[in-house]
C-alpha cells in the first residue's frame, strides 16, 4: 500500500488529524522562505503531542530544509531541536550536504527532462536508507520556487525517475482527485502532499486530508 506524507503542517490539530486518518509521515517545513514555515521548537511541541497520543504507532516526522544557505551542522541542530526522524533536503546546488549530515536524510529533485532525471537519480538516490523512509523525492520544477507549487511534473519525467529509484516519494500538484491516477502512472513508494490538502497555506482542510489519504491508499470513502 502506498505510503502518504502530509506536509506543510503548522498546528497540532492538523498533525493529529492527519496521523489519525492514516498518514505515514508528517512534514514540517523549516525554511523561512516558505508560507508554511514553522520554527523547529514549535514543531517539537507538535511532534511530542502526536507521539504521546499514538505511542508506538505515530507517523515518522520529517523536517524539510531549503539548504542554499545552511551548513550540515545547522541542519543537524534543527533536527535535534525539533525531534524529527529524518530530513528532506531541497536545492540540488547544495544537496551534497546529505553526505555530510550525520542524520537520516534524503534529497528532493526537480528535473526538467528525462535525461536530467536519470542523472539526478544516479547522484542522489539514497539506497542506504531503511524503510519506511523514501530514498528520493520527486517534485515539480518551477523557477524560483521550492515545492508547494500545485504543479505536476511531466509524465515522462515521473516515469523515468520512478523506473530508476529504489523508493520514490512522488510530490507536486497531487490532490485527492488525481493522486490515484499518478500512483497508477508511477507506482511510487510514497506520495507527498502539501497545497493539495489545504484550506489556505499552512492550514489543512480536514475533508481534503481524509480524501487524499483514502484515495492514495485505495480506501473506499465512508
Amino acid at each position: 500500500m502506498t505510503k502518504v506524507k502530509i506536509c506543510g503542517l503548522t498546528t497540532i490539530e492538523d498533525a493529529l488529524y492527519a496521523a489519525e486518518q492514516g498518514a505515514d509521515l508528517l512534514g514540517f517545513i523549516f525554511a523561512p522562505v516558505s508560507k508554511r514555515y514553522i520554527e523547529p521548537v514549535q514543531a517539537a511541541q507538535i511532534i511530542q503531542q502526536v507521539r504521546e497520543a499514538m505511542p508506538g504507532n505515530a507517523p515518522l516526522c520529517i523536517g524539510v530544509f531549503v539548504v542554499e544557505q545552511m551548513t550540515a551542522a545547522e541542519i543537524f541542530s534543527q533536527c535535534q531541536i525539533s525531534g524529527v526522524d529524518a530530513a528532506q533536503l531541497v536545492s540540488l546546488e547544495r544537496a551534497a550536504l546529505v553526505k555530510e549530515l550525520e542524520f537520516p536524510a534524503y534529497v528532493g529533485v526537480r528535473p526538467e527532462t528525462p535525461s536530467q532525471a536519470i542523472a539526478d537519480v544516479a547522484q542522489f538516490d539514497r539506497a542506504d536508507l531503511i524503510e519506511p523512509l523514501p530514498t528520493l523525492q520527486l517534485d515539480t520544477f518551477v523557477p524560483g520556487q521550492h515545492g508547494g507549487t500545485g504543479e505536476t511534473a511531466p509524465p515522462d519525467v515521473i516515469r523515468t525517475v520512478a523506473a530508476h529509484t529504489q523508493r520514490l516519494m512522488l510530490s507536486g500538484g497531487l490532490t485527492p482527485d488525481n493522486v490515484a491516477e499518478f500512483i497508477a502512472l508511477a507506482k511510487p513508494y510514497a506520495v507527498d502532499v502539501s497545497s493539495g490538502t489545504e484550506a489556505s497555506p499552512g492550514k489543512k482542510d480536514p475533508n481534503k486530508v481524509r480524501a487524499f489519504i483514502q484515495a492514495a491508499k485505495g480506501i473506499a470513502a465512508s
